[in-house]
């Protein structure tokens, strides 16, 4: 079978999440032997010629292309990539703030002007679906959980861990909540290792304030894929304290490499980890801290939990599921 992936946001780094999941699906489709274009827009494409075609993201473009592409193609779906910081009633009053004639649009709106030209919807978790349910009013047998899948495998031996708690992100995003991560550090005292980018001089400069003097906690800046590795096999736990949050790819990647993670309770991601993950309130600096030093200092989930990640989100288990929503759907 051959299909089409189609971006609908610019990716301004290799490590955006709706590049990396639509990249990860490809590979995962490939290795069952079919075909997948990544579409170029300025080419002039034979949208037939696709069995099926896949729109990462949702803009307020894709509307008008779904508008199109629907009257000579079928099988269109979306992976909405919904990362919501309100509720599902917030949702529903932006889906229906809009007026096509006036041109009074925004995302949301645009998403439920489509809903019935799309077959199926791609989530990642029960939270993000509810949304799809409840917000834009789009039938349950139209949403399909589609878990990201883990990048890399279970090590055959789990190495002996050293006692620090280990976050990886773009850390002066602000969702990320790093800051409160370095203030539980500081106030309980475990070894903080950070990694990741920093946008540009004001970000370091602000990173620096965050960790001041305290000698516990070390930013080892961006690191390479062989670097990151050599961390998730040291590190004894990641954390993950998120305001907001679809998956968390990286948290999901630390567990599959032997980590004891703690993790937001906001969102998705706690749903990935079958009660095997501590989870926490990220306002709460007290929480995020007692719950990194009792998973430094008490029993582990591991290996069990290295073992769930690799059985239920292996790249192989994933694109089994994908192909099988793909293809084998009623349409």
């Amino acid at each position: 079978m051959k299909i089409g992936f189609i971006l609908s946001y610019a990716a301004f780094s290799s490590t955006n999440g709706i590049r990396s999941q639509a990249i990860s699906w490809k590979n995962g489709l490939e290795k069952l032997n079919h075909e997948v274009a990544l579409i170029n827009m300025w080419e002039d494409n034979q949208w037939c010629q696709y069995d099926a075609i896949v729109i990462f993201g949702f803009s307020v473009y894709s509307c008008d292309f779904i508008n199109i592409l629907s009257t000579v193609h079928k099988n269109i779906l979306v992976a909405p990539i919904l990362d919501p910081n309100y509720s599902i009633l917030a949702l529903k009053i932006y889906s229906r703030w809009g007026n096509r004639k006036l041109r009074l649009t925004n995302p949301y709106y645009s998403l439920r002007q489509v809903k019935d030209k799309v077959r199926a919807f791609l989530i990642r978790s029960n939270f993000e679906k509810a949304y799809l349910i409840g917000g834009f009013g789009i039938p349950k047998e139209k949403c399909h959980i589609v878990p990201l899948s883990c990048g890399i495998s279970k090590p055959k031996e789990l190495f002996e861990k050293e006692k620090f708690c280990l976050h990886i992100s773009l850390l002066c995003d602000e969702r990320k909540n790093v800051k409160r991560l370095i203030k539980a550090s500081k106030k309980y005292g475990f070894r903080l290792v950070l990694a990741g980018k920093l946008r540009n001089q004001k970000e370091k400069k602000l990173l620096n304030t965050w960790i001041d003097s305290a000698d516990n906690i070390e930013y080892r800046g961006y690191v390479s894929h062989e670097e990151k590795m050599e961390l998730y096999t040291k590190a004894k736990v990641f954390a993950l304290p998120s305001t907001n949050e679809g998956v968390g790819i990286v948290a999901l990647e630390a567990a599959a490499m032997g980590c004891d993670i703690v993790i937001t309770k906001l969102g998705g991601p706690k749903e990935y980890y079958s009660n095997m993950a501590t989870v926490i309130n990220p306002y709460n600096v007290d929480e995020i801290g007692k719950a990194i030093c009792k998973a430094l200092d008490t029993k582990s989930f591991q290996p069990n939990l290295a073992e769930y990640i690799n059985k239920n989100y292996s790249i192989d288990t994933i694109s089994r599921h994908l192909e099988q929503i793909l293809f084998h759907e009623e349409k």
